[in-house]
């Protein structure tokens, strides 16, 4: 057999190849005695190069499809692809819409075994007469290997290897799956492959939405998506519709009113636009990002992979943030007017684009990033300022410190002397008029005063202030260094997050995180979110560090505020010569910090501090969180004892301010040696009190 086969077949089409393209293409008739003698011979014939083993490609076959991204509500916030798809199984795909494909494709489909005799046949006769391809003869089957085994080039033994794989290709695959796989990968235009994306971006509807004319043009498009593309030429794409029509009505699968009516129907396009880069894009940047870590041992890759991830987003937060940013430009200009350069001067837009902030806000409870602004303009920056940049926090790591020493029984009243402090070639601002004086840690506190931060970190131990941060949820690393104090070292804002979520929560420490689920294209669960409570401060502690946070609002670096007092609590932080500018805090539903600086790191004037800057922006923030989530008032402390204190002196003061305590440790005198020696009275200290 095989020699009769290499006589009658092989020998005479070797012998063509010097012939005329017309002889070559007649030669394709010998090829459908194939079907008689075998196509296992002609897989074995070194001229065709092609063996079963090359179809393992299309047998294991995985639908491309776009990576969705949704927030807490299920909503799309983002598609990620290399190439736009939208996977359609062949189930759900509308037996009309085969009809279509069937039509001006391939009508015999479901009749021949991979290719139509009589197609090659009419197609060759063509050739001959017209000298033109005016028909085609490639099948469904062979345009599936074409397209995702074979070249383009056009010659005869590509064509030969086409014809030799599409007739194993459909022992191997059933005719439904070969279809879904033409259905789902073809390039029609736009950017779109398959019918499914095609559908999304020339109508923006699901197949099951389409009428039967839009169907027919998508169906047009197969042949030539660029000539036939509706959008650059609509006139080629009604004609090549009106094909399609016509089609469908000579194979009888609709009448001929039907094809004059949807020949006639005008076509709307609505050009669908991916929510890409539009909807909270350093959010998305920051879930891809940590979906890659997820799921780097799973050999997953995240774009064209069909993932659905579900991330704790809430978009109407993230709308309040980005309006709020909108809002701000008096901040901004602000901050601009007041900059340092470090080099020549810049152009007033170059200036203007130094000024950066971000943004991040969690669930007070849960730990669930809600909200996330990483930069003003995402389109100029796309540097993550809440999850990339190390900055140093200032203030902002002092209720650490401040933390450590209530908990080692140390009193809000207890007294504490201000003077200047210099630490290497580091001297920490404080106003003169504050120096040589006593002042309560309460005050020192609120007021943002260095020195007695310094002490008692001094008194407490740097080393154990340093691993209580990392309890507290510091991850970045901090020397072990007096200035670490007053907030040297470098951390993220996803660092100070933590620390101020896990205040805000009772001492415990919930997150932060964003991604609550993802699942794989089958709707397997390759990952799920396990949240865990660690109680890291004990509930005395929180209580009294809390209440030192109400008052920077009330009282303090926070006044600017102040009209939030007793719906929010926090504390500013400014980095050595206003670099960075922070106000961290929380409410009764959310963890917000804001940072302001320059990622040049430039130094500002002394008109510049967290109080005037990151502050306001904050509270600006606050206020409208409050009216969208119906925010209720801060909790009073349950397990702490009250009594009005002098705020500077310490003692029992009915004019004082209420300060909180441990039970048993609030202060019984009610007066002050000290403030009376600072009034000029004579005091007389027996012997018996040394």
């Amino acid at each position: 057999m095989k020699n009769l086969f290499y006589l009658f077949l092989i020998v005479p089409f070797k012998c063509c190849i010097s012939l005329s393209s017309k002889v070559l293409v007649l030669s394709f008739c010998f090829v459908t005695l194939l079907y008689s003698i075998g196509f296992e011979i002609l897989l074995e014939h070194e001229i065709f190069n092609a063996k079963p083993s090359d179809i393992e490609k299309i047998v294991q076959w995985k639908p491309e499809n776009n990576t969705i991204i949704y927030d807490r509500e299920g909503n799309l916030i983002s598609e990620q692809y290399n190439k736009f798809h939208h996977y359609i199984p062949y189930h759900e795909i509308p037996s009309s819409f085969i009809q279509t494909i069937l039509a001006i494709e391939d009508r015999k489909y479901f009749e021949h075994k991979g290719i139509d005799i009589l197609g090659i046949i009419r197609a060759s006769v063509q050739l001959v007469k017209n000298n033109s391809y005016t028909q085609g003869a490639s099948t469904i089957t062979q345009q599936v290997v074409k397209n995702l085994l074979l070249t383009k080039e056009k010659t005869i033994k590509r064509k030969l290897r086409e014809i030799t794989l599409s007739l194993y290709l459909e022992q191997v695959l059933s005719k439904e799956k070969i279809l879904e796989i033409y259905c789902n990968q073809m390039f029609l235009g736009y950017g779109s492959y398959g019918i499914g994306a095609a559908s999304k971006r020339y109508f923006n509807k699901t197949l099951n939405e389409l009428s039967l004319g839009e169907m027919a043009l998508i169906a047009g498009l197969f042949q030539s998506p660029g000539q036939n593309n509706p959008v650059k030429n609509p006139e080629e794409a009604k004609k090549r519709q009106i094909t399609v029509l016509t089609a469908m009505q000579q194979a009888g699968f609709i009448t001929d009113a039907e094809k004059t009516k949807h020949a006639k129907s005008a076509l709307t396009y609505h050009i669908y636009q991916s929510k890409n880069q539009k909807i909270a894009p350093y959010f998305t940047d920051y879930v891809l990002s940590q979906s890659q870590k997820i799921l780097k041992n799973q050999g997953i890759k995240i774009k064209d992979s069909g993932l659905k991830i579900y991330t704790t987003l809430a978009d109407g937060l993230q709308r309040l943030g980005e309006q709020t940013f909108i809002e701000s430009q008096d901040i901004f200009q602000l901050m601009k007017r007041h900059i340092r350069q470090n080099s020549t001067p810049t152009s007033l837009h170059e200036e203007d684009n130094k000024v950066q902030a971000s943004m991040l806000v969690l669930d007070r409870k849960t730990g669930e990033i809600l909200a996330m602004i990483g930069g003003r303009n995402y389109f100029e920056s796309q540097f993550n300022r809440t999850s990339q940049s190390l900055r140093a926090p200032g203030s902002l790591f002092k209720p650490i410190t401040y933390s450590l020493a209530l908990k080692r029984k140390k009193n809000w009243n207890d007294l504490s002397y201000i003077s200047p402090i210099t630490i290497g070639n580091y001297r920490p601002r404080t106003e003169e008029i504050k120096l040589y004086s006593e002042t309560t840690l309460l005050e020192a506190f609120y007021k943002s005063i260095n020195y007695p931060a310094v002490a008692l970190g001094q008194e407490i131990g740097i080393r154990r202030i340093i691993n209580y941060a990392k309890k507290l949820g510091i991850d970045s690393p901090i020397k072990e260094e007096a200035a670490s104090l007053l907030g040297s070292s470098e951390v993220t804002m996803l660092d100070m997050a933590n620390v101020y979520q896990t205040f805000s929560n009772n001492g415990t420490r919930t997150g932060p995180y964003a991604i609550t689920k993802i699942l794989n294209s089958e709707g397997e669960i390759l990952y799920e979110a396990k949240t865990t409570a660690n109680k890291i401060q004990d509930s005395i502690t929180n209580e009294l560090i809390v209440e030192g946070l109400k008052q920077v609002v009330r009282r303090g670096t926070g006044y600017k505020i102040s009209h939030l007092s007793g719906y929010a609590a926090g504390k500013t932080g400014t980095s050595n010569n206003s670099r960075d500018n922070w106000f961290a805090g929380f409410t009764n539903d959310l963890v917000v910090v804001t940072w302001l600086g320059t990622d040049e790191q430039n130094p500002f004037s002394g008109a510049i501090s967290a109080s005037n800057t990151a502050a306001p922006l904050w509270g600006r923030f606050v206020s409208k969180t409050l009216k969208h989530l119906k925010t209720r008032r801060l909790s009073q402390p349950k397990k702490l004892q009250a009594a009005r204190v002098h705020r500077t002196y310490g003692h029992l003061d009915s004019n004082g301010i209420k300060m909180y305590f441990k039970p048993g440790t609030a202060p019984k005198k009610n007066y002050s040696d000290l403030m009376r020696i600072n009034q000029g009275d004579q005091v007389r200290i027996s012997l018996n009190e040394f």
